[in-house]
């Protein structure tokens, strides 16, 4: 009795490819396309093993798995996750921890997979008991992992916004201070006696003006903190010499009690050579100061945010030099920080991979938009490693671009898991178009007259989809369409397919079920494209005069009208048993005489323009 397999996975071409792959091992499957679906088939009938995805709409694999080993009447039966994306040991650690039996990273050699797939029918395995715990705690683990693993890279990209904008609006807050702060303006004559001071000393020290005026310096020390007093007494001597001070630090008690931080030059007032005082600026700069502190702290906060960050971020200037970077870049790259500062982004990438990043940052830079690109790395031992990054402009102060700025992923696993895929999916369309091949050569086989017709009909419509631009997908499709489009002649007479003469109605009339018979052979058959369907509309035309159904206009599929002209350009250009070839010329006649009649206008138009323009040949 063969094994039933349950196959869970909301992409069609990995249930095909498992589907296929298991069946040719001499077992039957069911699919599901989640992981609802999947516990109403398996509470029905029952299998003998679930191969289960795990990121799918609707239920996930972790929340199928939970409830599938809290089932009694399927806790029994194995359950494997099979996977692409979720591959990290946290992953499999928590799916083991629901109860899977195996956890699986996709893609797997197919003799490895049904190695193991095949250890969990035999009768000597046991299935483990699942540990289970509370559904809500499972599933708030699950959300906020979801959550995590899809936003990681936005919350990043959030954080440093608004970084920047705290940084932006304590730059604001700074300027503002500033420009409002009145500066402190004060006379000393030679005898450092306080000649006159401005009014703002009152709004900053807290003293009146007669406590200043009149006053020695040197009785002052109350308003100074000792090291400042010092300073102040210093710089007095060095003025007194002639000598101009600026922008020196001074820490001022007000009478309050609290600290001011003032920012003091000084010039020598001159008379007949001589030094009669100076003239002193003091300006508050206190608030200047603390907001520079968290300036500083901010920035060290904004640094350390990206330090940490298992993404990699970096900075370049206008020309593509490293300017910053954090671990994660190093670590990719596997060179020192001094390696990497200053090093230009060609350095470090391929030739070709250099190319497109430059390409890249050229559209950034003229357009102001961030782009969102793969590329490749050449680390300093020659590993290639691919990244996948988020980039936009750094500006300055003044919204002027003076670099680049990016977020970076390491997508390494992920692309050779895709080039390994991509190879299984080459490996799956050459077996495809070899099964296509021998469908084609069957039909042929019983009709010798037209030998060759399906092969012709197949090239031209090829050619006619590729004048259409259609994508190469699309060209593929109606190419293995074309190759069996007769298949449904088996079911006819040979005797009436090779018939000498002009068809009678019945006879033609049982000619033209082929299409019906044709759909109805390939219509349980996984392709990618939609062949059966192609092959049931290719006797279509667009006024409703086809058969099977009177289809009209835009209800045939594009891929079917294009058969159809293939197939019309076709057989009246060859020899039939019951008439000699009517020529390409009369052919390509009818096709322009019925055209957005019964053909396709556009269709017409490009099988005219590889005929005539092109000097198309059928071979």
């Amino acid at each position: 009795m063969k094994k039933i397999i349950l196959i869970v996975d909301d992409n069609s071409t990995n249930l095909y490819v498992l589907k296929s792959l298991l069946e040719s091992e001499g077992m039957e499957t069911i699919t599901a396309k989640n992981g609802k679906e999947a516990l109403a088939k398996a509470r029905s009938h029952p299998p003998d093993l679930i191969v289960s995805d795990i990121l799918m709409p609707v239920m996930d694999g972790y929340t199928l798995c939970r409830h599938w080993k809290s089932d009694d009447q399927l806790k029994h039966i194995p359950f494997i996750f099979y996977t692409a994306t979720y591959t990290e040991a946290k992953d499999e650690k928590f799916a083991l921890s629901l109860g899977a039996d195996l956890f699986i990273v996709k893609p797997q050699e197919p003799e490895v997979l049904i190695n193991m797939l095949s250890k969990f029918l035999s009768a000597q395995y046991v299935v483990k008991p699942a540990q289970l715990k509370p559904l809500g705690e499972e599933m708030e683990f699950f959300r906020q992992y979801n959550e995590i693993l899809f936003s990681k890279l936005e919350k990043k990209m959030l954080d440093l916004e608004t970084a920047n904008q705290q940084l932006k609006m304590l730059e604001e807050r700074y300027r503002l201070s500033f420009e409002n702060t009145s500066d402190v303006i004060f006379i000393v004559d030679e005898n450092l006696n306080i000649l006159s001071m401005s009014q703002s000393a009152e709004k900053i020290l807290g003293y009146k003006l007669e406590e200043f005026i009149g006053k020695l310096v040197t009785d002052m020390k109350h308003i100074f903190t000792p090291a400042s007093f010092e300073q102040a007494i210093s710089d007095a001597m060095l003025i007194f010499k002639g000598e101009t001070i600026s922008a020196k630090i001074y820490e001022f008690m007000a009478k309050d009690g609290t600290i001011k931080i003032g920012e003091v030059s000084g010039s020598p007032i001159m008379r007949n050579g001589q030094v009669t005082g100076f003239v002193s600026i003091a300006r508050d700069i206190t608030d200047r100061r603390r907001m520079e502190d968290e300036l500083r702290n901010s920035a060290q906060k904004y640094r350390t945010i990206l330090e940490d960050m298992n993404d990699m971020y970096y900075e370049l200037d206008i020309k593509g030099n490293m300017t910053f970077f954090n671990k994660a870049l190093l670590s990719l790259t596997a060179r020192s920080p001094e390696e990497l500062q200053g090093m230009n982004f060609r350095d470090y990438m391929s030739s070709e991979g250099s190319e497109d990043a430059l390409k890249i940052f050229g559209e950034i830079y003229k357009t102001g938009k961030p782009r969102l690109f793969v590329n490749e790395i050449v680390t300093k031992t020659g590993e290639v490693k691919y990244f996948e990054s988020q980039a936009g402009l750094l500006l300055d102060e003044n919204k002027q671009p003076i670099g680049f700025r990016g977020i970076a992923r390491d997508i390494t696993d992920r692309k050779k898991a895709q080039d390994e895929r991509d190879q299984v999916l080459a490996r799956l369309r050459k077996t495809l178009g070899t099964m296509i091949q021998a469908m084609s050569a069957a039909v042929e086989a019983r009709d010798p007259y037209t030998s060759g017709h399906q092969r012709r009909v197949a090239a031209l419509a090829r050619s006619i989809a590729a004048e259409m631009n259609l994508s190469r997908d699309q060209i593929e499709g109606i190419r293995m369409a074309a190759s069996i489009h007769d298949m449904g002649k088996i079911s006819i007479p040979a005797e009436i397919l090779s018939m000498p003469r002009k068809l009678s109605k019945l006879e033609f009339d049982l000619v033209k079920t082929h299409s019906q018979a044709g759909h109805d052979i390939i219509k349980d058959i996984d392709f990618p494209w939609p062949i059966a369907n192609i092959i049931l509309q290719h006797h279509e035309r667009i006024n409703g005069s086809g058969y099977p159904h009177g289809l009209r206009g835009d209800n045939i599929l594009l891929e079917a009208r294009i058969l159809a002209v293939a197939d019309v350009v076709e057989t009246m250009a060859s020899y039939r048993p019951y008439r000699p070839a009517l020529g390409l010329d009369t052919a390509l006649e009818e096709i322009t005489r019925n055209k957005n009649i019964l053909y396709d206008g556009e269709v017409v138009e490009a099988c005219l323009k590889i005929f005539r323009e092109k000097k198309y040949e059928f071979t």
